[in-house]
């Protein structure tokens, strides 16, 4: 090894160091409510719907394990889907995403404004009015080109994850007799697909892990062991918080937004623990706003780049226009806020039908990665993974169908695009065509 490589490879996070940030990777908003809300929508059948999330989540990481082996440095799905499926549908990767976070963002941003009204006891305009700070925030922030580094959302993260413990101790003696209500049972199986489509959010940032893996001292041999540790963690994690609530919360009167908070009355912390809650989701919304509107300003360039939106609306004077990217964002969310201060009760479907466009992107995933490396052990744990999907998209079609007609007409306008480039000949070969001028005489190839 050189001396130079000696250096990168002392720089770099050893596994033990890694694993922390791998949970912080995965973890995001979704733990303020999905508990909660996976309980109130499958009852007792909660646990095997995050059991089968989690075994969802196992064939994917043996993909991104491969991905990350032929690409140590880091590719994004963009690059990963161009491999077996072409640029057209690589092109498409940008603009779903975009449609992915101006439904999920909001929705976050409405649970943390719910945590508020339901803290401080005030009316719903007050879930309207901190959501749209929340948004407006992330905007202003990006606008002024400030990040919030990978430290500080990894703090507030664990911050929460701090406190969900402390709550999940303090249920301990009511899971002695409360436990009959999350044992599975052949009652209610319709519910459990439709479940693992909404709880799967909680795995929303699960690509990430590929990005983090440029960070690790090996690449190539510690990404699987890593990722495999943080989603098992992870998944225990959300599996006791909705044990928790379920032992000490009766399920028609859990709420699908703030079960959390109702958690908090339930074990008689008091108002203190209410307020640390409610200030931690927020802080915790806010910073993961913050980076999800950085990272999608960044995939309204690439999608103008490649003709899927108008230039004009991120550049201006032939130069990239933050500002213009960012107005973007703004009036796309504008939409999905205004339906969701008109009808509060939609945050979980939103948060359901952002997380189908996460399933559709994976299954773009398995699709490449069986073209690429044929029928493996691997690509047919994808192939089963991919038949799971396709059943769960179909199960809650009113979910998927917003991803859907996004990724057909991201495809449409691509496949015309490149038809009309293809279509027009070039200046030379217009006038060859056209012939001389009237009244000037042919050359002599022309005739």
């Amino acid at each position: 090894m050189t001396d130079t490589a000696q250096s990168t490879a002392a720089r770099g996070l050893t596994r033990w160091q890694a694993i922390p940030l791998a949970i912080g990777s995965i973890a995001g908003s979704g733990i303020l409510f999905l508990p909660s809300a996976v309980y109130a929508r499958a009852g007792h059948n909660s646990l095997l719907v995050w059991a089968l999330s989690i075994l969802l989540c196992l064939p994917m990481l043996l993909m991104f394990d491969d991905m990350v082996r032929s690409n140590p440095d880091g590719r994004g799905i963009e690059a990963f889907i161009r491999l077996g499926l072409g640029d057209v549908f690589a092109r498409c990767v940008p603009v779903m995403f975009i449609a992915l976070v101006i439904v999920g963002l909001p929705s976050g941003a409405f649970v943390a404004g719910r945590y508020v009204a339901q803290t401080f006891d005030m009316a719903r305009a007050t879930t309207i009015t901190i959501a749209v700070a929340v948004l407006v925030a992330a905007l202003l922030i990006n606008l002024a080109g400030v990040r919030a580094s990978t430290r500080v959302q990894t703090a507030a993260t664990w911050g929460l994850v701090l406190v969900a413990t402390v709550l999940l101790l303090s249920a301990v003696p009511s899971a002695r007799d409360g436990l009959d209500t999350v044992v599975p049972g052949t009652s209610g199986l319709d519910v459990v697909l439709p479940g693992v489509l909404l709880s799967f959010w909680a795995f929303a940032g699960f690509e990430n892990l590929t990005f983090l893996a440029r960070e690790f001292r090996n690449p190539e041999r510690d990404f699987l062991p890593v990722s495999s540790i943080a989603l098992t963690v992870y998944g225990i994690f959300t599996i006791l918080l909705t044990v928790a609530i379920a032992v000490t919360v009766p399920r028609g009167d859990v709420d699908q937004v703030v079960g959390l908070l109702q958690l908090v009355e339930a074990v008689g912390w008091g108002q203190a623990m209410l307020w640390a809650v409610t200030f931690i989701a927020c802080c915790a919304m806010l910073l993961n706003a913050i980076a999800w509107v950085w990272g999608v300003s960044q995939l309204t360039y690439d999608a103008a780049d490649n003709g899927m939106l108008p230039a004009v609306l991120v550049m201006s004077g032939g130069e990239k226009s933050r500002k213009r990217s960012l107005t973007l964002l703004a009036v796309l969310f504008s939409a999905t806020t205004v339906l969701l201060g008109f009808k509060p009760s939609l945050v979980v479907d939103t948060t359901a039908t952002a997380s189908a466009i996460f399933m559709l992107l994976y299954v773009l995933s398995i699709v490449s990665y069986v073209r690429v490396r044929g029928l493996t052990v691997r690509s047919g744990l994808n192939l089963v993974l991919f038949v799971v999907i396709a059943v769960s998209l179909l199960e809650s079609l009113q979910h998927a169908l917003y991803g859907v007609l996004v990724l057909i007409a991201a495809l449409v306008t691509q496949t015309v695009r490149r038809r009309r480039k293809n279509g027009t000949p070039a200046p030379e070969a217009r006038e060859a065509a056209a012939g001389p001028p009237a009244g000037e005489p042919a050359e002599d190839g022309d005739r």
